[in-house]
C-alpha cells in the first residue's frame, strides 16, 4: 500500500514498518502463537517498544482464524508506557524454562484434564518442577477446580 498509495521507496517502507509494526511483534516473536492472547501481547509489546513521547493512537488487529476478528484501538501516553515497562515483561520472558520434547508432551497430556466446563479436578503442579523454580515467587499455578471454581497457588 505504501508503494502504490504513498509512492514510498523501499527504504521509506522499511523505516515505516520498523517504526509502526515491529514494536508490536517484539514480544510475539519471542513467545509465538498463544491463540486469543496474541493480539493482547502485541498490544503490550507495542506500548513497551513504541515511541510515545506524545500521546498516539495505536491499533491491533487479529483475524481470528475464521470465527471472528478483533480490532483494539486506543491512545497510548508516556505514562502508560512507563507503567507497562514497570511490569518488566521482557525479564519475565527471560525467566521461562526450556522444555524437552518429553516434558512438552507430558504438559499437553496433563492439560487435557482441564477443558472448558471442567467441574472438578485436582492438578499436579509438581510434574514440571523447573517451571516453578524458573518463575520464583510471585507466579500463580492452577491447582484445583472445585465445582467450577478455580483455585490457584502462589509459588513460594
Amino acid at each position: 500500500m505504501m508503494r502504490k498509495l504513498a509512492k514510498a521507496n523501499p527504504k521509506e517502507i522499511e523505516a515505516d514498518f520498523a517504526r509502526r509494526v515491529m514494536p508490536g511483534l517484539t514480544f510475539c516473536q519471542r513467545v509465538g502463537n498463544i491463540m486469543g492472547a496474541t493480539a493482547l501481547l502485541s498490544l503490550v509489546s507495542t506500548i513497551e517498544h513504541g515511541e510515545f513521547e506524545r500521546p498516539q493512537r495505536v491499533g491491533v488487529f487479529s483475524y481470528g482464524s475464521g470465527c471472528c476478528s478483533e480490532f483494539f484501538s486506543g491512545v497510548v501516553t508516556k505514562e502508560g508506557q512507563q507503567r507497562v515497562r514497570a511490569m518488566r515483561i521482557g525479564d519475565q520472558l527471560d525467566r521461562r524454562c526450556e522444555l524437552s520434547m518429553d516434558d512438552y508432551e507430558r504438559l499437553l497430556h496433563g492439560s487435557n484434564t482441564v477443558k472448558f466446563g471442567t467441574r472438578n479436578v485436582v492438578l499436579n503442579t509438581d510434574f514440571l518442577p523447573q517451571a516453578k523454580s524458573a518463575h520464583g515467587s510471585g507466579a500463580m499455578f492452577l491447582t484445583e477446580i472445585n465445582e467450577f471454581q478455580r483455585r490457584y497457588e502462589w509459588t513460594p
